[in-house]
């Protein structure tokens, strides 16, 4: 587990006034690069041996994962689909197989996608149900933990959830004051400019090939880097699709949660592909996965049914295991994990467009 190691001897630095930023704490990218609070979160843990802290934190993300799944069946059941599906049990399975690569790849290095995952899960669910407290809490703990996730609260602002945004912004204060109470202030404003620093750098230096900015300068041999601009592009089509929903739906409140469910979703699944991140983090598809799954057991649509399995071969299939070392490195350089979550993403609104919005507006 080399990424939690870090966060391991992270919490151990933060506490002993070692170094936390520049360290080399375990192997490989071994650079502690997240927050000074997140450090501080692991607190806990760490005071317990390392190969026991590595017992726990597995129990831990393997149980999360199985709530996550759980969570995500509930959220889909009663607020999108209206009803539950046959056999809850297999679906699940099925979901869990479909991201299993990512899934043992992420407990294997101990990383928190999965804990943020059920996060931001959960402060969906607590959005819909109007707790904003508890919704914008959860928030605030993933965007201080990774902060690209801040993206997140574009479908929140478009929606005025202005509360929910205020208690964020809250929040996030707190979580940057309170390791200041142990390091002092003049500590605290140092070691969140050395954050900074080390998040940019990570961002320039980290090799991706799986995000669209890299796919299209791959296949088109443009030499020239251009995320910031196809983030950009992104940003503007997502701001349309979202508002597109809202002009639709009007005052149909459940249809506009339908539609708030897909949007959060969707935006979750594109951050490896907009982002430069380790394959694990496309485990973040995995609502869209589930999304889809529940609907092709209760359609049965087999050109749907043909597509999606295609696409989870390429997206869930890029195993040395199976492949062997050469053709698994090939499989990764060119891409096809960043191709396929693209078009799984694609898939998902395809069926919300066709089907799952359409029989909203018949409902309504």
């Amino acid at each position: 587990m080399p990424d939690f190691r870090v966060y391991y001897e992270a919490a151990n630095a933060i506490t002993n006034g070692k170094q936390l930023y520049g360290a080399l704490f375990s192997l490989g990218s071994g650079y502690y690069k997240y927050s000074p609070f997140t450090a501080i979160l692991f607190y806990p843990i760490s005071m317990v041996p390392y190969y026991t802290a590595c017992i726990v934190y597995f129990l831990v993300v393997s149980n999360v994962t199985i709530c996550t799944s759980i969570l995500l069946l509930y959220i889909f059941n009663t607020y999108v689909f209206r009803h539950s599906i046959k056999s809850p049990n297999v679906v699940l399975s099925i979901a869990g197989l479909c991201v299993s690569i990512h899934i043992i790849r992420e407990i294997g290095l101990g990383n928190v996608n999965m804990l943020l995952l059920f996060l931001l899960s959960s402060s969906l669910l607590f959005i819909i149900q109007k707790r904003v407290l508890l919704s914008a809490l959860l928030l605030a703990l993933v965007i201080i933990t990774k902060p690209f996730f801040i993206l997140i609260l574009i479908p929140i602002v478009l929606r005025k959830h202005f509360k929910i945004i205020f208690t964020t912004i809250l929040f996030l204060l707190l979580f940057i004051i309170l390791p200041s109470l142990i390091l002092g202030i003049g500590k605290d404003i140092e070691l969140h400019k050395q954050w900074l620093n080390t998040m940019f750098l990570h961002s320039d230096n980290f090799p991706s090939p799986n995000t669209i900015d890299a796919l299209i300068r791959y296949y088109l041999s443009i030499m020239i880097n251009f995320q910031y601009i196809t983030m950009f592009l992104l940003f503007v089509l997502y701001v349309f699709f979202v508002g597109m929903n809202i002009t639709h739906n009007c005052k149909d409140e459940k249809a506009n949660t339908v539609s708030f469910i897909i949007e959060w979703f969707t935006l979750i699944a594109l951050m490896p592909s907009m982002f430069k991140t380790d394959t694990e983090h496309f485990l973040l598809s995995l609502p869209i996965i589930l999304f889809i799954l529940i609907f092709l057991f209760s359609h049965k649509n087999k050109v749907l049914t043909i597509l999606f399995t295609l696409l989870i071969i390429s997206y869930d299939g890029n195993s040395s295991d199976l492949l062997g070392k050469t053709l698994s490195l090939k499989a990764y350089n060119i891409g096809i994990l960043g191709i396929s979550n693209v078009l799984l993403v694609a898939l998902g609104l395809i069926i919300y467009f066709i089907y799952t919005r359409k029989k909203n507006s018949v409902q309504s």
